[in-house]
């Protein structure tokens, strides 16, 4: 579907339904992002390297509905189109049922059923919608792309509740379910794609399994109606390979354990966030070409907004990523055919956000980046062209209604 066609039509029925006031239970919203790409080496969201790319555009349309005061549904589709890891995608995002067990003077609790966001972090519920996210492109250590499908949704159940003091506030959610299959970027974010001296290749699926379901939880304090906010969130997810019929790799496992701490000030001008992320990861049964193996992650960011006028923000971040821990420099890969620097990512931006009104807001982005371990070997399908040091420009329309 064109993704310009995907929003005139959710648009148009958002309209209708305002107009002809179908029902005063059902709220609609919506939004389009279009982003364009310039990158000195290296391709992000399409071919960025040789020309300016607008392989990048995300668009939604959301329903929330309340038959009863305990009772609501919510249902949102998605367009996104990202380079060729998402390629004119029209998708079922989230769709839930949540029922309210309980509402008491200072708090509630209830449960969700249904396709639900896993809460991780500050921004990975509302990731997809630009207005709601700190800039273009978020930061890949913590919100890394190449396992968005993974950790974006997962259908099952949530447990979540919320309870009130005098100016703060504590929210607790408790995810339960099976992770989305879509999972061939991951793939080869675990096994690397061939290269000369390892001309060999994965044939099969990285899958969730509903055997093994995964669960997140999460914990935030809302301090002085969220001047401050703190959030720790944790997530253990197993993915299964499945081999091909033709496969030099046997059916192992991959598991994840994560846990994300996350610190926000919300002054009046300025903004300071900052987040750190431990991934324990353990690949093993896969044969022996791919020996067991349990390296640690580590990523964290630090970024500043500040406004200087209501609609006007200019915002810096500087962030580092690590795939090994205890390998930081990438030793040995070189090994294998692939370049050091596929091990790790450091990067500088600096971004300028102007909301031009309530429903339409344009940014523009520099990074300045050292290392590639977070692009995708989708658009990078020969990581060994890949460059260390090199630089990205982008540009941001985003409309909501």
């Amino acid at each position: 579907m064109n993704k310009y066609l995907f929003f005139l039509i959710g648009l148009f029925f958002s309209q209708l339904i305002r107009a002809y006031d179908i029902n005063d239970d059902i709220t609609v919203h919506g939004f389009f992002t279009q982003n364009a790409i310039l990158t000195s080496a290296n391709n992000v969201y399409g071919d960025s390297e040789h020309s300016l790319s607008t392989d990048f555009t995300e668009a939604g349309v959301n329903v929330y509905y309340t038959p009863l005061d305990k009772l609501s549904f919510s249902f949102q589709a998605l367009y996104r189109n990202a380079g060729e890891v998402d390629e004119d995608k029209l998708e079922f995002d989230y769709g839930f049922v949540d029922l309210r067990l309980n509402e008491y003077a200072h708090g509630l609790f209830g449960i969700r059923l249904g396709r639900i966001k896993n809460p991780l972090g500050l921004y990975n519920e509302t990731r997809d919608v630009a207005f709601t996210t700190p800039s273009i492109i978020l930061p890949q250590g913590i919100y890394f792309d190449r396992s968005r499908a993974l950790m974006r949704a997962s259908d099952g159940l949530q447990l979540y509740f919320q309870h009130r003091f005098t100016e703060d506030n504590v929210l607790f959610k408790f995810n339960y379910g099976k992770s989305r299959n879509d999972n061939d970027e991951l793939l080869h974010a675990v096994i690397p794609l061939p290269t000369e001296i390892l001309p060999i290749s994965p044939q099969g699926k990285l899958k969730a399994s509903s055997s093994s379901p995964g669960f997140l939880a999460q914990v935030i304090y809302e301090q002085n109606a969220g001047e401050i906010i703190y959030a720790l969130s944790y997530a253990d997810v197993l993915l299964r390979y499945e081999p091909g019929k033709i496969d030099f790799f046997s059916d192992g496992t991959t598991d994840f354990q994560l846990y994300v701490l996350s610190m926000q000030y919300n002054g009046e001008k300025l903004t300071l966030t900052s987040e750190y992320k431990y991934q324990k990861n353990n690949f093993s049964g896969f044969g022996v070409l791919y020996p067991d193996v349990k390296p640690v992650s580590e990523s964290w960011y630090i970024q500043g907004e500040y406004r200087l006028k209501p609609n006007w923000q200019i915002y810096a971040r500087y962030d580092e990523q690590y795939s090994d821990k205890d390998n930081r420099s990438g030793k040995n890969s070189d090994l294998i055919g692939n370049p050091r620097h596929m091990s790790f990512s450091k990067s500088a931006m600096f971004g300028l956000r102007w909301d031009v009104n309530p429903s339409m807001m344009l940014r523009a982005e520099y990074h300045n980046v050292n290392g590639t371990a977070w692009l995708t070997s989708a658009d990078n399908p020969d990581r060994s062209k890949t460059q260390q040091y090199w630089d990205i420009f982008a540009l941001q329309l985003s409309l909501r209604f």
